[in-house]
């Protein structure tokens, strides 16, 4: 047995045995951080409280304690000294997880009682990291005690927070909803064009951000999703193919409602002063083939010259019947 595993027990047998003033004073050792390091596998946590760039050292010059934060009963502490003793721990020692509350908790003096109060904090940055498209996030995302703290934003945005004691290197996940109805698609940097083509007057992704709409009205979050692994994966991104009923279902003010009332709105349409309807192009030979609407109708890019019919018709001239027989 270690000669550090004899002391640990000693001083807690003592603890136990001896009484009045002792029994206090020995307690009140055990409730010092030099106590935690007594068991060697402490030795890393006591040094990043006693001079570190991490959060540890921090809450050290402000005379906060090991105990102060990690709060166990007699009956942990026993608990621990066994799986000391016996050797069951793994190293490093598994993190512990704290929920906001418990940070706020403590820091009154510094206006972090709630999540909001943080965001007014961090207004001033570039890039505020706590009023994002993630939501809120628990503190110790980015934040931790003893190693470094992780920019958990670096990994699609340049690094916000830098300098000593801080790694764009991540470990963790957040486990928030990325796609609440509030997102902001333009934070990866893939989807720029397909923002800015919302403010291109000549594509129809700017005819329908006139009425109104945003990305998810039309992009359900599964698709988002499905997008959002793509580019994380670097691979590029996949055209959506929407149905027309997909279509039909929002154009009921302008009667796109069905096929034939496309049809009859595109009846006098010519090309070159001759008449040809794109939606019925075979008018009288034969039933109205119904082309999909986005064969030809792109939202993020210029829309082809009725490109279905363009491989038989140049300029809305009919070339020859062996094109196609």
């Amino acid at each position: 047995m270690s000669k550090s595993r004899i002391v640990v027990i000693g001083v807690l047998l003592g603890v136990v045995v001896i009484g009045g003033v002792g029994a206090i004073g020995l307690w009140k050792y055990h409730e010092q951080p030099q106590f935690c390091a007594t068991c060697h596998i402490m030795d890393p946590y006591l040094e990043s409280w006693q001079s570190s760039d991490y959060g540890a050292y921090a809450h050290a010059v402000e005379d906060v304690t090991c105990l102060e934060c990690h709060e166990p009963t007699v009956e942990q502490q026993v608990d621990e000294l066994v799986v000391y003793m016996q050797g069951d721990f793994t190293v490093p020692l598994e993190e512990r997880r704290y929920g906001d509350e418990f940070c706020f908790g403590c820091h009154e003096p510094n206006e972090h009682t709630s999540y909001e109060e943080v965001i007014q904090l961090t207004a001033g940055l570039e890039l505020n990291p706590h009023s994002s498209h993630l939501g809120e996030m628990e503190c110790e995302t980015c934040h931790k005690m003893h190693g470094p703290s992780e920019d958990y934003c670096a990994q699609c945005h340049g690094a916000v927070a830098t300098g000593p004691g801080w790694t764009t290197e991540v470990t963790g996940t957040v486990e928030v909803d990325l796609w609440a109805p509030d997102m902001d698609c333009t934070v990866c940097h893939s989807m720029e064009s397909y923002f800015e083509s919302l403010q291109d007057s000549t594509l129809l992704a700017y005819a329908h951000a006139e009425e109104g709409l945003e990305c998810l009205d039309c992009h359900e979050v599964e698709a988002v999703e499905e997008v959002h692994e793509q580019a994380v994966a670097g691979r590029p991104i996949i055209a959506r193919k929407f149905g027309m009923g997909f279509c039909f279902d929002c154009h009921v003010a302008n009667e796109h409602t069905r096929y034939e009332e496309v049809i009859e709105r595109t009846r006098d349409y010519t090309v070159d002063d001759e008449k040809i309807n794109p939606h019925d192009p075979h008018a009288g030979l034969e039933e109205p083939d119904q082309l999909e609407c986005s064969y030809c109708h792109q939202m993020h890019e210029e829309s082809p010259l009725i490109e279905g019919c363009y491989t038989c018709h140049h300029q809305g001239t009919f070339e020859s019947c062996s094109t196609c027989h």
